[in-house]
């Protein structure tokens, strides 16, 4: 019994690695008009690139120059510089990720990056789970899968000369992860490859591409025009930790401890805390479930 329980945990180490023909289809170049293909009816203008430092980066250095006129999207199979929030890197290796930016234009009217977030977050964890991804949502830009991390967002503003807007809105999803990644990142991964065929992946990535960020580009677009109420029962659906004891922290050290409620209509962490509720906004603050004591066992 040992033997075969220690056979099944190595196969499924070893089925975590591509073949060579896996990593060739995932690193063969991106198609930018099968992306915009697969974003209809949302007009995006679509380029790609085998590498960059940074998709977010690009747009948000175009758009700081001249407001973004159209949504635009870029999409590359690695970057060497990709960011998540409170400045951690994101790691991956070529082609393991969908990793793209869409820069958004706004209107003159203020719209809160934080809360745009949560509004991404909620269309992209839609698109997932109608094709069958256990997708859920961890406040403020994480969407995970039984408590991994699965793919993160990032909203940017930029302001050109002029003081015209551009919401840049960066999305980063696992598709594969090799045991050297998944040893040298600090929480457990999700990658779509658990729900999804690899051969099937490969062939779809544009598709994936187009999709998720036309929801995108929806959400921002909703989100401009109505704020975030609408989006609050659909990230409440949704939100992983409802009801449990969580923790928040700003720069590494704990400020909070409490039942997490939701979020108010502001996309306002809400806990209950010693009686009372307190709400918290994105920017710098992150949260986790708080560590549980395991039970004691009982002798036998």
């Amino acid at each position: 019994m040992v033997f075969l329980i220690f056979s099944c945990m190595k196969q499924r180490r070893l089925d975590r690695e591509l073949t060579a023909a896996q990593r060739v289809s995932f690193v063969s170049p991106l198609r930018a008009a099968a992306i915009a293909a697969a974003a209809a009816p949302v007009v995006l203008a679509t380029e790609t690139a085998l590498q960059t430092g940074s998709t977010n980066a690009d747009l948000m250095a175009r758009a700081r120059v001249r407001a973004i006129a159209a949504p635009l999207l870029r999409a590359t199979l690695q970057q060497s510089a990709g960011r998540g929030r409170l400045g951690r890197s994101w790691q991956s290796v070529p082609g393991s990720a969908l990793l793209f930016s869409i820069a958004v234009p706004l209107a003159a009217d203020a719209v809160a990056p934080a809360a745009a977030t949560l509004a991404c977050g909620v269309a992209l964890c839609e698109t997932l789970r109608a094709d069958g991804v256990g997708a859920s949502l961890k406040w403020p830009n994480d969407i995970e899968v039984a408590g991994r991390k699965l793919a993160g967002v990032l909203t940017e503003l930029a302001l050109d000369r002029a003081g015209a807007r551009t919401l840049v809105v960066g999305v980063g999803l696992n598709l594969w992860a090799s045991d050297d990644l998944r040893a040298n990142v600090d929480r457990p991964l999700a990658t779509l490859d658990e729900s999804i065929a690899r051969a099937t992946l490969a062939a779809n990535r544009e598709h994936w591409i187009g999709r998720l960020a036309a929801a995108c580009v929806q959400a921002v677009r909703q989100f401009e025009r109505d704020g975030f109420v609408p989006f609050q029962p659909r990230f409440m659906a949704r939100f992983a930790a409802l009801g449990q004891t969580v923790e928040v922290a700003a720069q590494g050290a704990r400020v909070a401890s409490g039942r997490a409620l939701g979020v108010d209509g502001e996309g306002r962490l809400l806990l209950h805390v010693d009686g009372a509720i307190h709400a918290f906004s994105g920017g710098e603050i992150s949260l986790r479930v708080a560590s549980v004591a395991p039970a004691q066992q009982v002798a036998q």
